[in-house]
């Protein structure tokens, strides 16, 4: 393990395991239970056939998540077959709106993917070949999924008399939850100036480390200044992890997080340590000024910020990845890969 730096103190442990516990095991916990949600057991009822309204988020990187929240919602409500229409610009090059509409196809069968659902029939439809009054004429159509307001009325006008009513789901209220420049420094985002902070935390459980946790560990790197302190989760708070039993050691999992940064940070000093403790004494800790999640575990941040603010404490600067594109990079997968060995 590298040097600690020597203005640090030694207690920074406990202060990890209130913010990266907080984003990295709190949230976690509601992320690897989705599948089980999303299918309709204990989650929102299930619209049977839906209509997303999409738009081309062009060079736009804040409207490329939102595009991301809205896809993860409507999958989340859709059981049976989702059409997606995409609006594109009128003058848009044919070959640059295909090239969309192909990755676009990628994207949505990888969050279906993430959430179980493999047998959800996904269509996308293009503003160049059909127009959104004949997709809401749609008649095996239930309901309607949108960013901004749809008057219900309007949209049923477009419907034959003797077609069921359709339904309007707003999706705007769960979008801002995560796509908020004013609150997020978003660290893919091309038209953002990066800012470091002196301490910044990052946690997960780290087991067989994949391209999303040295994607995590990079950015969260590139984002310190001083030191970059990687809380990693201690056995007994994975007792309830599908196939537990093949997750690696917690010392296998420290020394590979500790080579790793060593391997593309060499010069950052790094304090990779064990988180016990989801909250504890650390989030009444000063030193600790940024923290890294990915975008599905900003509810954790949040979570941390809320409570230092009722401890008189400043926020600390939320720095956010997107969630890297593609179902089977988890440990989870790979521990399924391994039990069939």
């Amino acid at each position: 393990m590298k040097q600690k730096v020597p203005w640090v103190p030694a207690s920074l442990g406990t202060v990890l395991c209130g913010a990266a516990a907080a984003a990295a095991v709190y949230s976690l916990v509601q992320i690897r239970s989705r599948p089980k949600k999303l299918l309709g057991e204990t989650g929102s009822p299930q619209v049977p056939v839906g209509l997303l309204r999409l738009e081309h988020p062009g060079d736009d990187f804040v409207h490329v998540l939102r595009n991301d929240v809205l896809l993860e919602k409507t999958i989340d409500r859709v059981s049976s077959r989702l059409y997606i229409y995409v609006e594109s610009p009128v003058d848009m090059a044919t070959s640059a709106r295909l090239q969309f509409l192909s990755e676009l196809y990628n994207s949505v069968w990888d969050l279906a993917c993430y959430v179980g659902k493999f047998d959800l029939d996904m269509r996308l439809v293009s503003s160049s070949d059909r127009s959104w009054d004949d997709m809401v004429a749609t008649p095996e159509l239930n309901g309607v999924f949108g960013y901004m307001g749809m008057d219900v009325s309007t949209l049923n006008a477009a419907r034959h008399s003797d077609l069921p009513r359709v339904v309007f789901y707003p999706l705007k209220t769960f979008v801002e939850r995560v796509v908020n420049p004013a609150a997020f420094t978003y660290l893919e985002d091309p038209s953002v100036v990066v800012e470091k902070e002196a301490v910044v935390v990052v946690g997960g459980t780290f087991d067989h480390l994949h391209n999303g946790h040295k994607k995590l560990l990079s950015l969260a790197a590139t984002a310190t200044s001083k030191l970059l302190v990687v809380g990693v989760t201690a056995p007994h708070m994975l007792e309830k992890k599908k196939l537990g039993y093949l997750i690696q050691t917690l010392e296998v999992r420290k020394r590979k997080v500790t080579e790793y940064l060593a391997s593309v940070q060499p010069a950052l000093a790094t304090d990779v340590m064990t988180i016990d403790d989801p909250f504890g004494p650390a989030i009444s800790s000063s030193q600790v000024s940024g923290i890294v999640v990915s975008t599905e575990t900003i509810p954790g941040a949040l979570k941390i910020n809320e409570i230092r603010s009722e401890r008189g404490l400043a926020p600390l600067k939320i720095y956010v990845c997107r969630r890297t594109e593609c179902s089977t990079l988890s440990s989870s997968f790979i521990r399924e890969q391994i039990a069939r060995r």
